[in-house]
């Protein structure tokens, strides 16, 4: 591992012999400070060596900045480490982006915001914090009135095209859009710093840091700011693939349609609901009449694009609050929340209706009588079990296969000819 000695005094001959010596005896890089200005680069594996001039103001000024150097490095070596361990925590995303932007504040700007890109370029606000909570409202109140997608809406727009960090150091000097350098002069802005926060594909957002008064930010710090976008995109990218894997556990493959697995755990806690709050709750149970026939005849892989093409119809029958299920094989399940037993026929009916006239096979290519279903409809008596609602819903269904087929039948109206 490579490493630099730092020889730190103002007598450039003193410091001269010094170098000469250690050049005879060691491979490092040897460096010569006289300024603040080689000291950016010290790392903590470096050796510093502090000339005998103890009499001379300006060895301890560059040492007190020396330290102060350190220090920062320190800062952020702490800082980073916390992020590392928070992001292998269980915290959800809302609380992980605000403890990114607070903790920047350390080491960065006294201000920070993370935005991320929605729809059609979309730039939307999801965090920030400032260590002055009052010129932080102020900011966002201007934001606000502003109506617009936000100051510096340009900046960011080429900040995501470009995907390289952006560095303003001195933002009343810059040339910048009269939007932005209204707000930077009546919030006191010195200076921004806004990197990406971007996968290998796609720009997620932006980590955005701004410094008031004289702060100027430098090469070490975009480093920093780097960092933390890189750990957001990180979790960010993580949380995506988490929500897809949620998705998966509870979605049949085939038809997109919720699974039997997800059906009981939403039918236990609808009727829970029911229960809890004496509020309607229906359930359909639908078979396709004669499936066995459609994969005998045209073979499974047809098969499957009607049971596909049925997912969809009844997600098209319903509202967005209720849920379908595929409850294996050519049975789907609907579950009604807030819906009576008249509510859920009048659903049935508009689900017979759709899938007839859909004349599914036809759409596909292939001459044959349109593809029906028949329904069983249930609706949950207070201080039942699911299962009961399960299980009146598909006695329904066996009478509606039993009689004509391509009929809704309900559970209550079986008791009633009974």
């Amino acid at each position: 591992m490579a490493h630099t000695i730092f020889i730190l005094g103002t007598d450039p001959q003193q410091c001269k012999e010094l170098r000469e010596i250690l050049q005879e005896r060691v491979s490092d890089d040897i460096v010569t400070a006289h300024t603040e200005n080689n000291l950016s680069n010290i790392k903590e594996s470096d050796t510093v060596i502090i000339t005998s001039e103890e009499k001379n103001p300006g060895i301890l000024l560059l040492y007190r900045r020396l330290l102060h150097k350190l220090e920062e490095q320190v800062h952020r070596a702490e800082l980073l480490s916390d992020l590392i361990r928070l992001f292998s925590s269980s915290v959800q995303m809302d609380e992980l982006l605000d403890r990114v932007v607070s903790k920047s504040t350390d080491v960065l700007g006294d201000t920070a915001f993370i935005v991320l890109s929605g729809d059609e370029g979309q730039i939307r606000l999801e965090s920030t914090f400032s260590k002055d909570p009052g010129r932080l409202v102020k900011m966002l109140i201007s934001l606000v009135n502003l109506r617009s997608q936000g100051v510096g809406g340009d900046l960011l727009s080429e900040l995501f095209t470009r995907r390289q960090p952006l560095v303003i150091s001195n933002l009343q000097q810059a040339n910048i859009p009269a939007e932005l350098r209204s707000f930077v002069d009546k919030h006191s802005l010195a200076s921004l710093l806004a990197v990406p926060i971007q996968t290998k594909d796609i720009v997620l957002g932006a980590f955005v840091s701004l410094g008031a008064e004289t702060r100027i930010f430098n090469d070490d710090d975009v480093a920093t700011a780097s960092a933390l976008a890189d750990f957001t995109a990180i979790a960010l990218e993580n949380a995506g693939l988490f929500a897809e894997l949620q998705r998966t556990a509870i979605t049949d493959p085939l038809t997109g349609a919720y699974n039997t697995r997800f059906f009981h755990e939403v039918l236990g806690r609808e009727t829970a609901r029911a229960e809890r709050y004496t509020t309607p709750l229906s359930l359909l149970m639908i078979d396709i009449d004669s499936f066995k026939v459609v994969n005998d005849t045209f073979g499974h892989v047809v098969g499957n694009k009607v049971l596909s093409q049925i997912a969809i119809l009844l997600k098209q029958a319903v509202r967005n609050t209720d849920f379908v299920f595929r409850c294996g094989g050519d049975e789907f399940g609907v579950a009604l929340p807030g819906t009576n037993l008249e509510g859920a026929m009048r659903v049935a009916e508009k689900i017979l209706h759709k899938v007839e006239s859909a004349d599914i096979l036809t759409s596909l290519g292939y001459t044959a009588a349109p593809v029906t279903v028949s329904i069983g409809l249930s609706e949950y008596h207070r201080g039942s079990h699911f299962e009961t609602l399960v299980a009146e819903a598909d006695q329904a269904l066996y009478a509606s296969k039993r009689s004509s087929k391509n009929c809704a039948r309900a559970f209550q109206s079986l008791n009633h000819s009974a």
